[in-house]
C-alpha cells in the first residue's frame, strides 16, 4: 500500500506538468483591418473579439508552440512579418481568400518582402504577392527549418547580386503543395526560387517566373528555380513556362549547381532563348535527374538538357524521359570543354539521339539500357505527357530505394512487373495494373 501511495504520488507532478505545458499552447486571432468592425483590440488577440489587424501584432504575440489564425481579407503590408519562433501562421478559410500584399506597386515607396521566417515555423494557406527586396526572397525567405505550405505566391521581385529568388529563397527548410508563380529574379538566379543548404521543394508549380539580368551580360540562372547543394531535393513538381533570359541564360526551368537532385518531374515549356538547358541546365559540378519528363523545351544549345561533368564528381541521369525539345542540341548537351574532370552516368533513359552522348574529354562515363525511340506520349498535343499504351518506356526504369509514389500519386514500381518505368508517371494499365498508394 506505501509503495503505491509512492508511485501515485511520483507520476502526478509528471502529468502536471505535461498539462501544464499543453495549457499554455495559445492562439491568436487577425482580423482584416477592411472587414473588421472591431475596436475593442486587445494584446496578445486571443479570441475574435480582441483580434488583432495586422498580422505583425499577432506574431509578435506569440511564443513557440502557438498558433497564429488569420481570416479572411487581404493585408496591405508596410513592413515585413518577421517570425522567429517555431509557431504555425495559418488562415482560416485558404490562400483564395486570405492574401498578404507586399504593397509594391509603381508610384508607391514601400519596398519590402512579406515573410521572414527564421525558425522551425510554418506558413500556411496564403496568396504571397507584391513583395519586393534588394536580396534573397522576394515573397518569402525561409530559413532554420521553417516550411512554407499550400500557398500561392506570385507576383514578388528580388534584386541583388547573389542569393536571389524572386518568389521565395529557401535555406534549410520546405515549400510544399505551394504554386510560385509569375515572379522575378531582377539580378538572374532563381526566379521562381532559390534553394540552398538541406531544403525540400515538394508537389509545387513552379510556372511563368523569370531570371533576367540587371544589365547586358549579366549572369541569369534558373528561370523557374536555381538548386544550390547537394542536399537539395525537388521532387513531384511541375516546372512549366519559366524563362531565363538575357545573352546568356541557363535553365529556363531549373539550374542544379553542386548536386541537387531532380526527381519525379515534369518540365515542359520552359526558355533559355539565347542561352542554355532550356529545360535543366546542370551547372558546372554535378547533378542528378532522375524519373524525369523533360519535353517541349528550347534553348540556343540543349534544348531539352545541358550538363557538364567537373570536379571529378559525377552527373546522374536516370530513368529520364528527354524529347521533343528544339534548339541546337535540341534535346541533350553535354560539355567537354572548360577542364571537365567529372564523370556522366546515364542510365535507362530516351533521349534522342543517344549518338550525342560523350565518348571523349569527359574523365569518365557509363551508359546502359538508353533508348531513342518515341516514347509514345498519351497526348502530346494536348499536354498529357504520361506514358501512352505500347510505349518502349514502360517497365524499362532501373529501381531504386527512395522510389514511392510518381507525379499523379500512383505507386512508383509496378505491383505486376516489379519494375519503374521511365519518366514522371507511371504506366496504368487500365483493369489490370492495380494501383498501390
Amino acid at each position: 500500500m506505501r509503495a503505491a501511495s509512492i508511485l501515485r504520488y511520483a507520476v502526478t507532478p509528471i502529468l502536471a506538468c505535461a498539462f501544464c505545458a499543453v495549457a499554455y499552447a495559445a492562439t491568436h486571432y487577425v482580423r482584416s483591418p477592411g472587414t473588421c468592425t472591431n475596436t475593442a483590440l486587445q494584446y496578445p488577440y486571443t479570441n475574435w473579439d480582441t483580434a488583432a489587424t495586422q498580422i505583425h501584432w499577432a506574431v509578435d504575440a506569440a511564443v513557440g508552440g502557438d498558433t497564429v489564425l488569420v481570416s479572411n481579407g487581404t493585408y496591405y503590408l508596410t513592413n515585413k512579418v518577421s517570425i522567429a519562433v517555431a509557431l504555425t501562421t495559418t488562415s482560416v478559410n485558404g490562400r483564395n481568400v486570405t492574401i498578404v500584399d507586399g504593397n509594391n506597386y509603381p508610384g508607391k515607396q514601400v519596398t519590402n518582402r512579406c515573410f521572414s521566417i527564421l525558425a522551425a515555423a510554418i506558413l500556411d494557406g496564403f496568396t504571397v504577392r507584391n513583395g519586393f527586396v534588394s536580396g534573397g526572397g522576394g515573397g518569402i525567405y525561409c530559413s532554420s527549418g521553417g516550411q512554407v505550405k499550400n500557398c500561392l505566391i506570385t507576383a514578388n521581385t528580388s534584386t541583388n547580386t547573389s542569393n536571389n529568388g524572386g518568389g521565395i529563397y529557401l535555406l534549410d527548410g520546405t515549400i510544399s503543395n505551394c504554386d510560385i508563380i509569375g515572379n522575378l529574379s531582377a539580378y538572374g538566379m532563381g526566379g521562381g526560387i532559390f534553394a540552398n543548404g538541406t531544403s525540400w521543394v515538394i508537389n509545387c508549380a513552379i510556372a511563368s517566373n523569370t531570371a533576367s539580368p540587371m544589365s547586358t551580360g549579366g549572369e541569369v540562372k534558373g528561370g523557374g528555380i536555381f538548386a544550390f547543394g547537394n542536399s537539395v531535393v525537388i521532387d513531384k513538381c511541375n516546372i512549366y513556362e519559366n524563362d531565363a533570359t538575357g545573352s546568356a541564360g541557363q535553365g529556363g526551368g531549373a539550374l542544379l549547381q553542386n548536386g541537387p537532385i531532380l526527381r519525379n518531374s515534369l518540365v515542359y515549356n520552359n526558355r533559355a532563348n539565347n542561352g542554355e538547358g532550356g529545360g535543366v541546365f546542370i551547372y558546372y559540378s554535378y547533378g542528378k535527374i532522375q524519373n524525369c519528363t523533360i519535353v517541349s523545351n528550347y534553348a540556343n544549345n540543349g534544348g531539352g538538357i545541358w550538363a557538364s561533368t567537373a570536379a571529378q564528381n559525377t552527373s546522374y541521369i536516370e530513368n529520364t524521359v528527354c524529347y521533343l525539345n528544339r534548339g541546337a542540341s535540341s534535346n541533350f548537351y553535354v560539355s567537354t570543354v572548360l577542364g571537365n574532370t567529372g564523370y556522366l552516368y546515364i542510365v535507362n533513359s530516351c533521349i534522342a539521339p543517344t549518338s550525342a552522348f560523350p565518348t571523349a574529354a569527359i574523365a569518365g562515363y557509363y551508359y546502359a539500357n538508353n533508348i531513342q525511340t518515341n516514347p509514345q506520349f498519351a497526348g502530346k498535343d494536348a499536354g498529357n505527357f504520361r506514358l501512352g499504351q505500347g510505349s518502349p518506356c514502360i517497365n524499362s526504369g532501373t529501381n531504386e530505394s527512395w522510389m514511392n509514389l510518381d507525379l499523379d500519386g500512383h505507386s512508383r514500381i509496378d505491383r505486376f512487373s516489379g519494375m519503374a518505368d521511365m519518366g514522371c508517371y507511371e504506366y496504368i494499365f487500365t483493369g489490370m495494373k492495380f494501383d498501390a498508394r
